[in-house]
């Protein structure tokens, strides 16, 4: 026999039973009667029987438009035909039961009050079937106890609020009252605008650890790398609702954490009006179109929403390709298995790009769009490396800061510069390179480079993507790696830094270790990285504190293969001049009578020629 009237959990009921649920359609009842006497018994005998959830939706005509049957925890929401003005009530009420005889309502019956504009949502207890006593049953009925919650106007007109009223033992004239006052809030709000959520998206961040690893200050690795996917949700603007980290041997192809915590967080989704879901991990199409499905919240994983926040901050031109190919480079081999996700008209994190708005497109466009922006950025690689080539015929140095994100690499070239370059307590506040001017000791100058921050699991196609900016990195004179000494994970970050550059082939470069944020330090002595292949430096960008060791360690290491020399240059001799901008630097020049007066720093391999000239 089919119900198809029925709908939700109904497997394993007898058709005897589904056929009295079923008959809950054909009852009438007046207007007013806010719960029916006759279908809080049948509503009621029918849970204890089956000891499951049963929700019925009644309209303000007193006719029944929907009946759900759950478990004995939960039931799920329809969809119904409500008012469509978000500025009323939607004329429809749910009453439901509660198997465990606790009438009291749940976080998930108020977020679903609100987020439905019901006019009211009415839970039933039940009594217990194996507790309850069957005699007392029979002659009292099933019903221990029922509560209501109405919604009422906030102080902006809108139905964000709601308030409680019970408990009631049994039919009671209250009901009456309550169906009144239903009316009377509906018809207060005049030409109030309804309005449910913030500005911000409300967002839940979920982790999985298989391996617990070191623990640092009683945290585990995947503690630590929640915290810090917070911090990005933060940085994209997101309001971080609730942190969830499964513990779990092995992933789960399907739902990554399992179906069975899926279906938890689709609760919490539902009781705290969540909108997006951010795993801290890189998920596959077909489990976030799964995930999706089954919460219905958006799903997006960390490196979408890296993507996002790089999407943001981008102001280049080549900062602006990077991400976009970035973002075509990772959607496309996800086609076929993103839900929801494919759909990105609607905006918010995860949705923000530089480049195409229109984002449903098929693979053949994003390959040719691939194949544009590679294009595009070989063309701009190019225009980079004649501007290293100028820089090499000028002999200036450049030294790259390179470090793991929002370690003060910006502040430290605004005080070792004096430049104002934008700087930032967030994550990824530098994306596009920053090129600046040091003056070093003798009146020598040398390049600041400040290159965009790493991060553990920095998604692969970024990196390719971002290839040609990197480049500052493996064509610099020296490498300054700032960490954040003042940070519990440095050394784990140090090691994130360390990888991506052996990746980039940057680690044979000479290198100075920057333990920045010295400030924040109380005790000095507690200070230990195992780092010892290059001198370390103790700084505080913000106070300036061991920035004068630095700068000099600096300037003595490019003066290494290099010699200060002083010489004139007889007027007859034209080449020289020449051969010194193009294998050295020229500090100062003079004319006299028997030629040019030349002070300069050159290599020692290409000293040679000019000795006899030495003053």
């Amino acid at each position: 026999m089919s119900f198809i009237n029925v709908s939700g959990n109904i497997g394993s009921i007898k058709d005897s039973i589904l056929k009295e649920i079923d008959s809950i359609y054909d009852l009438e009842f007046s207007s007013g009667d806010l719960v029916p006497a006759v279908l809080i018994e049948k509503m009621t005998d029918l849970t204890y029987r089956i000891n499951r959830e049963i929700a019925v939706y009644i309209d303000r005509k007193g006719t029944v438009v929907d009946v759900c049957v759950g478990d004995n925890n939960t039931v799920s929401l329809p969809e119904f035909e409500g008012r469509k003005s978000k500025m009323r009530l939607s004329g429809i009420r749910c009453i439901h039961t509660h198997p465990n005889g606790n009438g009291r309502l749940s976080s998930v019956d108020i977020s679903s009050l609100i987020n439905l504009r019901l006019d009211a949502m009415i839970a039933l207890g039940v009594r217990e079937t194996v507790k309850s006593d069957e005699e007392f049953v029979q002659k009292f009925g099933a019903l221990s106890e029922a509560y209501v919650a109405l919604l009422y106007r906030d102080e902006d007109g809108e139905f964000n609020k709601s308030d409680v009223f019970g408990p009631y033992q049994d039919d009671n004239d209250d009901f009456d009252m309550l169906f009144k006052l239903i009316l009377e809030r509906d018809k207060s709000g005049g030409d109030a605008f309804y309005k449910n959520k913030n500005s911000a998206e409300r967002s839940i961040l979920v982790g999985l650890e298989t391996l617990s690893g070191r623990l640092i200050n009683g945290k585990s690795e995947g503690e630590r790398s929640l915290d810090e996917l917070e911090e990005l949700a933060i940085s994209s603007g997101a309001l971080v609702v609730e942190k969830i980290l499964q513990k779990k041997p092995t992933k789960d192809p399907a739902f990554y954490i399992g179906r069975g915590k899926i279906e938890e967080i689709g609760l919490l989704c539902q009781a705290a009006d969540i909108d997006t879901l951010i795993f801290d991990v890189e998920l596959s199409g077909a489990q976030v179109r799964n995930i999706e499905e089954m919460t219905g919240a958006k799903v997006i994983d960390r490196t979408t929403l890296i993507l996002d926040i790089f999407a943001q901050r981008a102001r280049s031109k080549e900062g602006k390709l990077q991400v976009e190919l970035a973002q075509m480079k990772y959607r496309l081999p996800r086609l076929m298995g993103l839900g929801g996700q494919l759909s990105r008209l609607g905006g918010g994190i995860g949705t923000r790009g530089p480049g195409e708005k229109k984002l449903e497109v098929d693979r053949r466009h994003i390959r040719r769009r691939i194949t544009f922006l590679e294009s595009e950025l070989a063309q701009l690689s190019i225009r980079r490396a004649r501007t290293r080539d100028a820089r090499k015929k000028n002999v200036i140095p450049t030294i790259a800061l390179v470090g793991y994100t929002n370690v003060g690499k910006s502040t430290l070239m605004n005080t070792l510069c004096k430049t104002d370059v934008f700087a930032e307590n967030k994550l990824f506040a530098t994306l596009d390179p920053t090129t600046r001017k040091l003056y070093l000791n003798g009146g020598r100058e040398a390049l600041l480079v400040d290159t965009v921050g790493f991060i553990r699991k920095l998604p692969h196609d970024l990196v390719e993507a971002f290839k040609s900016t990197l480049e500052e990195v493996v064509f610099a004179d020296i490498l300054a790696h700032v960490i954040d000494i003042s940070s519990e994970e440095s050394e784990e970050q140090l090691n994130v830094v360390r990888g991506i550059l052996e990746s980039l082939g940057a680690l044979d470069k000479p290198m100075i270790l920057i333990m920045n944020k010295i400030d924040r330090i109380q005790v000095r002595d507690s200070i230990h990285i195992s780092e010892n292949s290059c001198k370390s430096f103790e700084v505080s960008a913000v106070t300036g504190e061991g920035l004068e060791d630095l700068v000099e360690e600096i300037s003595n290491m490019l003066s290494e293969g290099e010699l200060k020399i002083k010489l004139v240059a007889p007027y007859s001799e034209g080449w020289i001049l020449p051969y010194i901008y193009e294998n050295g630097n020229v500090l100062s020049q003079d004319y006299v009578e028997d030629g040019v007066r030349i002070e300069a720093v050159i290599k020692k391999t290409r000293v040679e020629k000019l000795r006899e000239y030495f003053i």
